[in-house]
């Protein structure tokens, strides 16, 4: 008996459709729904945060020792919230375990959104692939170590916010337990938004595009302007930010319509150096919003170059005159 034969599709399927794809470019952001094994990845990393969260904090202190600016380990901002970030493995418990899983998971969602828009704007698969390396799965160790990360959040009861910025990698992945985070309308004039500029999320999972995403695209793709609101019983977010590996420092941007070769640490230090931190203590933020309104950066708390979700700003304005401040290493 002979065999039909099939040839293969070119392309991986579509998971998002054309309207999907159109408003992601368009406003930066797209909430959706998630496949069954991310949303019960998402279950299970946010009851074993919230306990890790109830424990003193000492005890999450000493766990999580902090580092990288931010950029690693646990915080607590008074009155504001608290957050878990990792980077790569650390020790074995059920918390890493279950991060690991999750990572996997949602690396591989935002890398077939990136699929669909190749697909979408004529850029070839392939050409994601240096700036995933070592990007899809958590790394073994502090030195595989790329910019992506993934952030467990805590935000407390009437107070736990965040202001409005948007994030400094290729693309964001937002779960929450309750509404809180808020998208810019800039870009959808038709939707039924707060007070016109701003719309509720709620609790639906959404994918928001980033600066380096942004640039890559030479602007076909919008940044989503993005903040976090308070809600009177408080909220936990999982944020998973896909950001570009640097192991390929000169970067060929043929694929993406430029004819030219960059140098990708370059351009990710003056992306991320050009913003003020979003999470850092408040007072850190305060002077690192100063030094930019100085330098002519920052144009206000919803202008198109203030805040981002980035550890620099000339470093927390020299770490407050050369104190290690608590939020920077």
């Amino acid at each position: 008996m002979n065999a039909e034969k099939f040839t293969p599709p070119p392309n991986p399927p579509p998971l998002l459709n054309e309207d999907q794809v159109n408003q992601l470019a368009q406003s930066g952001f797209l909430p959706l729904d998630i496949p069954a094994s991310l949303a019960f990845a998402s279950e299970d990393l946010f009851e074993l945060s919230g306990n890790f969260f109830a424990e003193p904090l000492a005890s999450k202190e000493t766990q999580y020792p902090q580092a990288e600016a931010t950029e690693l380990g646990y915080y607590h901002i008074p009155q504001e919230k608290e957050y878990l970030t990792f980077r790569h493995r650390t020790s074995l418990n059920s918390l890493n375990y279950s991060t690991s899983k999750f990572w996997s998971l949602a690396s591989s969602f935002l890398h077939r959104i990136l699929c669909d828009l190749s697909i979408a704007f004529s850029v070839p698969l392939l050409a994601w692939d240096p700036l995933l390396d070592g990007c899809l799965s958590i790394p073994s160790s502090r030195r595989a170590a790329t910019p992506t990360l993934l952030r467990l959040f805590n935000y407390f009861p009437n107070s736990g916010a965040a202001e409005s910025h948007t994030d400094i990698g290729l693309m964001t992945l937002c779960i929450g337990t309750a509404p809180g985070l808020q998208v810019s309308s800039r870009a959808s004039p038709s939707a039924a938004s707060l007070d016109g500029q701003w719309l509720d999320v709620s609790t639906k999972p959404a994918v928001l595009v980033g600066k380096t995403l942004q640039w890559l695209s030479g602007g076909r793709l919008k940044a989503g302007l993005h903040r976090v609101v308070a809600n009177p019983e408080g909220r936990q977010s999982i944020v998973f930010a896909l950001r570009p590996s640097l192991r390929t420092r000169y970067f060929d941007l043929a694929p993406f319509g430029e004819s030219s070769v960059v140098d990708l640490v370059g351009v990710w230090q003056e992306i991320r150096g050009s913003v003020f931190n979003v999470n850092a203590q408040t007072r850190i933020r305060t002077a690192q919003k100063e030094w930019m309104r100085a330098k002519g950066l920052f144009i206000g708390e919803e202008g198109e170059s203030k805040g981002e979700e980035s550890e620099d700003a000339e470093r927390g304005v020299k770490m407050i005159e050369e104190e290690k401040a608590p939020g920077y290493s």
